[in-house]
């Protein structure tokens, strides 16, 4: 009689509320995670799909935009976030674009400093000063010497910068390359006077371009991208009549 009592008391045991309630709470953590993963990844996947269509959409707006100054000319004061929504393309109303058009900061003291930094450099350069001579007069017999020597002896003793000036040194070939050796060193003194010219008027046609686009994105993710360039506007020659 005590083992049938012992048999009955077995099949009546089952889980105790308490248990239950913590099943359903393991359960429901694992679903919350699972959730959260999946949630996560479907953002990070939108993520990836917006950074790929800004970094489209920031290329043909650059071009667009450095287009449209190529041909109209860069203002004369410097633009700060502009809006730049005309140049995006049906489709993408979520992204809105804007960008700041600087000019170059090269006064008239920065610019006589790096001619007068060229003008050191190439003076005192060993490939000046072994080929057209200490002041670039291209003295013939200094030149000729150099020739003999880099077609001779293979250049044994001088800069190595030289070998690329032996093929010149053929009579034959500076004829047929229009190249004149002395006037070459003679002219290179003369170039370095016109560089603070040559800074000013290419700065003159440089701007440096900064292009941002955002998009709509309530995560705490980044939403928006930038770059930075420089483009050119360069006048065009108006054709005879």
């Amino acid at each position: 009689m005590g083992a049938g009592r012992h048999q009955q008391r077995t099949a009546e045991r089952g889980f105790s509320l308490v248990e239950a309630l913590v099943a359903i709470a393991l359960l429901a953590s694992v679903m919350a995670a699972v959730s959260s993963a999946q949630g996560d990844s479907i953002y990070r996947g939108i993520e990836v799909m917006n950074l790929t269509s800004a970094t489209e959409l920031i290329e043909t707006v650059v071009l667009d935009i450095e287009e449209e100054y190529r041909t109209d000319g860069f203002p004369t004061n410097q633009l700060e976030n502009k809006d730049c929504d005309e140049f995006l393309p049906k489709g993408y109303d979520s992204f809105s674009c804007e960008y700041d058009l600087l000019q170059l900061d090269v006064n008239a003291e920065n610019m006589s400093g790096l001619g007068a930094e060229a003008n050191e450099k190439i003076s005192g350069s060993s490939l000046m000063n072994t080929f057209c001579g200490q002041d670039g007069g291209a003295a013939a017999a200094n030149i000729a010497a150099v020739c003999q020597q880099l077609q001779v002896a293979q250049g044994v003793g001088l800069p190595t910068e030289l070998s690329a000036f032996a093929p010149l040194c053929d009579p034959g070939l500076s004829q047929l390359c229009g190249v004149n050796l002395d006037k070459m060193c003679q002219n290179t003194q003369l170039i370095t006077s016109f560089i603070p010219t040559i800074i000013e008027q290419a700065a003159k046609s440089t701007r440096k371009l900064v292009v941002r686009l955002k998009w709509q994105d309530e995560g705490l993710v980044a939403n928006d991208l930038e770059i930075e360039t420089f483009i050119t506007s360069v006048p065009e020659a108006e054709p005879e009549q």
